[in-house]
């Protein structure tokens, strides 16, 4: 039994000290400064375009950004006349079948 232990401390502390020694030889990188080509002004005035279009959102969910649409919505009648040509030209694949819609 108190082999056992020992064994196991053993086992514990080269582990321990592997991990110490791997977090030593990450802080040996060179930190690399880029200076800013913007003032603080200037950034500042872009993250507030960039939230006034809805490109930017405060959260921990990383969200992309929401693209504007190029025109009106289609209507539920033209997204399910679109659906039943791409089924009728074999361009939609339903199920688990794996097989990728046919390109043209």
């Amino acid at each position: 039994m108190k082999v056992t232990t020992a064994a196991s401390i053993a086992i514990l502390s080269l582990g321990l000290a592997s991990v110490g020694i791997a977090q030593a030889d990450e802080a040996n990188y060179p930190e690399i400064v880029t200076p800013s080509t913007q003032t603080r002004a200037e950034v500042v005035q872009a993250l507030r375009v960039a939230q006034s279009q809805g490109l930017v959102t405060v959260s921990e969910q990383a969200d992309y950004p929401q693209l504007q649409s190029e025109g009106p919505a289609l209507t539920r009648a033209q997204v399910l006349n679109e659906l039943k040509e791409a089924k009728s030209a074999g361009l939609l694949t339903i199920g688990e079948s794996g097989q990728y819609p046919q390109m043209l």
